[in-house]
């Protein structure tokens, strides 16, 4: 099998001392062949000694810089081995990876890197889409441990799969759900399940993180940018100086704390899809809230199709979630005590500029919406906050 100039061998069973030499003959001769490089498929592999070990390296060697050398589907008993002998961090290694059926499976969230599915009462998957890279997904395996350590309560990972070409994250949570479906199995309920929620979150937002190596949110955010279509550059400068003037903070922030990303188990909640996982001004998260809630909670119907529930108790979970959150009735009202509340709006229309003016999720009515708090909210507010000093109780919007 090749591509181009570069050719794939077939790895199978006991690389070691008796069979090492029937390997470097194959390789030889395959370089030979085809100079732009080889790729060792270990799908069918069972072991490696130091001497198949040697005729990787010697491979390494050949190739060089110039030409490719890969290796694929690698077991984990021949990645332990790999990872100890340090081949890892030389060699371009692919991990083999079981394939998972989500067909009949429900979807119990998406974002914008993917899609969660629930497998069974005690497993969910996070399905990336194709377009999402190797080291995105690994960042975020990073994020999730970090959060751990930091003692937020998380989903436990345990196995990386595919779906087709897709690849995926398992995580353990027994007989779990959302706090979503928990909401709309009993609406009677849902001020004390919001109330759970806010405590919840408001836990997350006063743990410290000063000496982690997180993103800092703000420049989260600020990359958003770039990617924001149908703006001047000088309204992208002035999207710029907005986050210029939100306050600096150092606790842990989820990115998106939507209903749909926190589980219930055993009465507890904890978070998934940690890929924002960061530090920063905690009235970021409280602003994606809102856009989840409020600013996204479609009103062309009667049901909001992203929290798969109607619209007014969405509405509900919004004001209740405000109520515990801050202790108070409006935002405004919280804003007389806490000026921190003051942002959550506007961090939530710059939400909305930034997520429905990018790529083409949104249709054409949800991008004139945001087109509208651009030019209506947030360039009045960006000069008003140039005038006040940055004290966005002073400004109006």
């Amino acid at each position: 099998m090749s591509e181009r100039n570069i050719i794939t061998i077939p790895v199978t069973g006991r690389i070691d001392s008796y069979t090492s030499s029937g390997l470097q003959t194959k390789v030889d001769a395959a370089l030979a062949q085809h100079p732009d490089g080889i790729i060792f498929d270990f799908d069918s592999a069972a072991y490696i000694s130091s001497a198949g070990l040697r005729v990787l390296l010697n491979a390494k060697k050949t190739c060089g810089k110039t030409m490719t050398m890969k290796v694929i589907n690698v077991p984990l008993d021949i990645r332990n081995i790999f990872d100890m002998t340090g081949f890892s961090a030389i060699m371009d290694v692919e991990d083999k990876f079981r394939q998972v059926n989500v067909d009949g499976c429900p979807m119990i969230g998406a974002g914008a890197c993917g899609e969660c599915y629930r497998l069974d009462d005690e497993t969910i998957i996070k399905l990336y889409y194709d377009r999402i890279s190797d080291d995105t997904i690994a960042e975020e395996k990073r994020l999730a441990k970090l959060a751990f350590v930091l003692g937020i309560p998380t989903a436990i990972s345990y196995d990386i799969v595919k779906v087709g070409t897709r690849k995926g994250v398992i995580y353990e949570l027994i007989k779990a759900k959302t706090l979503s479906e928990i909401i709309r199995e009993d609406y009677s309920k849902l001020d004390e399940y919001t109330k759970q929620y806010a405590e919840f979150c408001r836990s997350i937002h006063s743990t410290v993180c000063t000496g982690q190596n997180l993103p800092d949110f703000r420049e989260v955010n600020r990359a958003d940018i770039a990617n924001i279509r149908g703006i001047t550059a000088e309204e992208a400068a002035a999207l710029n100086e907005f986050l210029d003037f939100v306050p600096d903070g150092n606790t842990c922030l989820h990115g998106d704390l939507n209903p749909n990303n926190i589980m219930l188990e055993n009465g507890s909640l904890c978070l998934i899809d940690m890929g924002e996982f960061s530090r920063g001004f905690a009235m970021f998260d409280v602003s994606r809230i809102m856009f989840s809630l409020h600013f996204a909670n479609g009103r062309s119907g009667t049901m909001n199709d992203f929290m798969k529930m109607p619209c007014d108790e969405v509405d509900r979970i919004w004001n209740c979630f405000v109520k515990y959150y801050f202790s108070a009735d409006t935002l405004e009202e919280a804003a007389k005590t806490n000026p921190a509340a003051a942002w959550v709006e506007p961090l939530g229309m710059w939400r909305c500029v930034a997520s429905m003016l990018k790529g083409t999720r949104w249709p054409e009515e949800r991008r004139q919406q945001a087109l509208g708090y651009l030019h209506e909210k947030l360039l009045p507010l960006v000069q008003q906050l140039k005038e006040n000093g940055g004290d966005i109780t002073k400004v109006q919007y």
